[in-house]
């Protein structure tokens, strides 16, 4: 038997859960930057007399990885206990007429980031690949 054969049967244990390592890096790259720009507030307005608590930007939170092997999920989301008025300021589907143009909504952020996103996990197997003498 070839030595080789023993290389390879190693590796393709180990891949699976490297995929997973890398998947999951990747999650947390992505969820990382997507809760920086989500918790990012516009200019305040000339005059403005509100003084801003920045109750929105502590209700955001990265959601935990979850899941196994390649089938994972995470995300950022908004805890409405937090502030109640999430919704009305930064979702697409409710965003009230007043924040319109001003506040960025959780869909307008995550279709400007989509392509970065996907590259955070396209580089986690390109690596991959190369360590194991593949193209990326």
């Amino acid at each position: 038997m070839d030595t080789r054969d023993f290389g390879a049967r190693a590796m393709l244990n180990a891949l699976p859960g490297e995929m997973s390592d890398a998947l999951r890096g990747g999650f947390n790259d992505a969820t990382a930057l997507l809760l920086r720009d989500v918790t990012d507030y516009p200019p305040e307005r000339p005059n403005q007399r509100y003084i801003r608590t920045r109750t929105l930007a502590r209700s955001w939170s990265r959601l935990p990885v979850t899941g196994s092997g390649l089938a994972l999920r995470s995300g950022v989301g908004s805890n409405e206990n937090i502030a109640p008025y999430n919704r009305d300021v930064q979702s697409a589907e409710d965003q009230k007429p007043i924040h319109r143009g001003r506040w960025p909504t959780d869909e307008q952020i995550s279709n400007a980031r989509r392509d970065t996103v996907n590259g955070f996990v396209s580089d986690r197997f390109d690596a991959l690949a190369r360590k194991y003498g593949g193209r990326a």
